[in-house]
């Protein structure tokens, strides 16, 4: 008896099926990430200022829309006036991975970037300057129509 190709492939995926383990339900990595509580955001925010605090002050400048209609392509720019600007941390508080971006800056060079995020929801965004050894920040929150990051 000659066996079709067609019912060659259905034997196949059939004994694929009893083998392999079952795979999880469409999202369910994406629903563990947007259930990350905001404990784990204070925590890499601590670990990553090596547990220093940081100061809000005028002296960053951060342009981004306020509605973004599409979180795949969210343009932002920062500026840091502060003296000594040696790194610019940007996180995005509820995105899967907080910590977009980081730039270091060597002496001298004036503290500016200019990018584009994926944000996956609605949530504020975080702008951390590191001067002279003290961390400063500014922040503002941006409405997600469509998430980018899913």
């Amino acid at each position: 008896m000659a066996l079709s190709r067609r019912n060659f492939i259905r034997m196949l995926a059939a004994l694929a099926a009893l083998v392999s383990p079952p795979l999880p339900a469409f999202g369910a990595a994406k629903s563990r990430a947007s259930k990350r509580s905001d404990n784990d955001f204070s925590r890499l925010l601590a670990e990553t200022l090596a547990g220093a605090s940081w100061t809000e002050t005028d002296r960053i400048t951060l342009e981004v829309p306020y509605l973004a209609e599409n979180g795949a392509i969210v343009p932002l720019s920062v500026e840091s006036s502060l003296p000594n600007t040696s790194r610019i941390l940007i996180f995005v508080e509820k995105n899967p991975t907080p910590l977009v971006a980081q730039f270091r800056f060597q002496p001298g060079a004036d503290g500016f970037a200019s990018l584009r995020l994926k944000m996956n929801e609605t949530s504020p965004i975080l702008i951390i300057a590191e001067s002279e050894g003290r961390f400063f920040g500014t922040q503002k929150l941006v409405k997600v129509m469509i998430g980018g990051c899913g």
